[in-house]
């Protein structure tokens, strides 16, 4: 990552501004490069029911857009086999890859992270490292924290189901206390529980005592999961930013 601090919040603003699926995709795509400094990457969308996956956008290389692909194949495949961020040291070496022979970001490794929406994996992000290496596990967990917010505006632009997703029009209410609402909306800026202790002034133990509270309130196994399950049923406030309970020193 270099030059300015990448921003989360102002990145998820930018791919919620505009929600054509086009126009969403192309952001997102452009937000993962800035965030990792790649210069490459592509967005798949998967049809479970089909047993294939699209390819809907790609940035600085040729994935083959628009053509359809097995959900056993190549890096998407991969990442939706697992259920979770896979690296691939070296894209040349997977199996049935899809980037044209001569395209020198074969050789490098490519991070491939599943977004996910009410349970079930609805599209595959891939993004290529910039230089020969491997993604590090912080640059892991932004690249998901920032394509798993995107979740919601895939959805809405059509691409996942053909009703549309409800906004609710009453105002913000949920089942978490104060404290909790806090910390679910850093976990959904992708801070660490380190670094949300430290922004609430809190110890990391009282953090993961509210996490657990958390979890147990969304019936979610993981962070990911519990924010956007407490997104899907509006327990979150619409915008982004700080709770009105969040003291930040």
């Amino acid at each position: 990552m270099t030059g300015e601090e990448f921003r989360l919040a102002a990145a998820v603003a930018d791919v919620y501004g505009e929600l054509r699926l086009e126009a969403v995709l192309r952001r997102l795509l452009q937000h993962c490069a800035w965030l990792t400094d790649s210069a490459a990457g592509s967005i798949s969308l998967i049809d479970a029911a089909a047993g294939h996956y699209t390819k809907a956008a790609e940035h600085g290389a040729l994935c083959r857009l628009g053509d359809r692909f097995p959900l056993d194949e190549g890096a998407t495949g991969r990442a939706y086999g697992s259920r979770r961020p896979v690296v691939i040291p070296e894209y040349g070496q997977l199996r049935a890859g899809h980037l044209a022979g001569g395209d020198p970001v074969r050789h490098r490794s490519a991070a491939a992270v599943p977004i996910w929406w009410r349970g079930d994996v609805i599209a595959v992000s891939v993004t290529f490292a910039p230089r020969a290496g491997f993604f590090s596990t912080r640059e892991l967990d932004e690249l998901e924290a920032l394509t798993q917010t995107a979740a919601a505006a895939i959805v809405r632009t059509g691409a996942d189901r053909p009703d549309p997703v409800p906004v609710p029009a009453t105002p913000f209410t949920g089942p978490f206390t104060g404290r909790e609402t806090d910390v679910l909306e850093l976990l959904r800026q992708g801070l660490t529980y380190r670094e949300i202790a430290t922004r609430l002034r809190l110890s990391p133990k009282t953090v993961e005592k509210h996490v657990g509270a958390i979890m147990r309130k969304t019936g979610a196994s993981n962070r990911t999961t519990a924010v956007v399950t407490a997104l899907d049923n509006g327990w979150l406030p619409a915008g982004l930013g700080n709770s009105p309970h969040t003291a930040i020193g």
